[in-house]
């Protein structure tokens, strides 16, 4: 089947090596849609270009706009702000670009989505021989999971998430608090791929009044592949 990923090649991209950051966007689809057990490129288009501002997914007038920020060969890059927004991508909301209440979720979710993703590539890298990225995989890792550490003390039995919710909800793109988060939900996602499932069922964020709703709404579509790991994702925030 044919690539729903369409890479606009640029000079402010510096000089990748275009065919390797092609296998690799196209990979990081395969990881998800083996994970929702969806046929490869089934989703909608994805352009792919050049930002010198952040990273982003934006609605298109074929499908989403997703714009990197990222040079050169350096696909450790080129695969953590890739995979944060496809996970968008796949997710589908409104992408208005208005705050809400809710839109922390999403984010973190992203935010694992980087993580899961950088895991699954270390192997690739290795067998594709990929100028030794396996180990910048694990060493950038192994970052963002001792920050977590590191920056919040977060406990995945729970009693956490009251303290917290006030600055989730109000207080915008708080980076480090979202991968902490993230950090304690990525284990249940590398344990059953298939709790990924839930990205198809969010929707827009933004219509969603409360992480209990929001909750509950999943908890009701959930199948028996990962009904028990989603139990155990929503016991994190207990």
């Amino acid at each position: 089947m044919e690539s729903n990923i369409f890479l606009h090649e640029s000079t402010d991209f510096g000089n990748p090596n275009y065919e390797i950051v092609r296998i690799i966007l196209n990979k990081i689809d395969n990881n998800m849609m083996s994970a929702l057990e969806l046929q490869v490129f089934s989703s909608k288009r994805c352009d792919v270009f050049y930002t010198d501002k952040y990273p982003v997914c934006e609605q298109g007038n074929k499908g989403h706009n997703i714009y990197l920020c990222v040079k050169d060969n350096d696909y450790y890059q080129w695969i953590f702000q890739f995979s944060h927004e496809y996970c968008h991508h796949l997710i589908n909301g409104t992408m208005s670009g208005d705050w809400s209440d809710m839109l922390w979720f999403e984010e973190t979710i992203c935010q694992i989505a980087s993580l899961y993703n950088m895991f699954k590539m270390v192997d690739f890298c290795k067998e594709n021989g990929i100028e030794h990225y396996d180990s910048i995989l694990n060493e950038r890792l192994y970052y963002y999971l001792e920050k977590a550490n590191n920056d919040y003390k977060l406990n995945e039995k729970g009693g956490w998430f009251k303290s917290f919710a006030g600055q989730l909800r109000s207080e915008r793109y708080k980076r480090d608090l979202y991968n902490s988060i993230a950090v304690l939900m990525y284990p249940l996602f590398i344990e059953n791929p298939n709790l990924w499932k839930i990205i198809l069922y969010i929707g827009d964020i933004r219509s969603w009044n409360s992480l209990d709703e929001l909750f509950k709404h999943l908890q009701s579509k959930a199948d028996t592949t990962y009904s028990d790991s989603l139990k155990k994702m929503i016991n994190i925030f207990s």
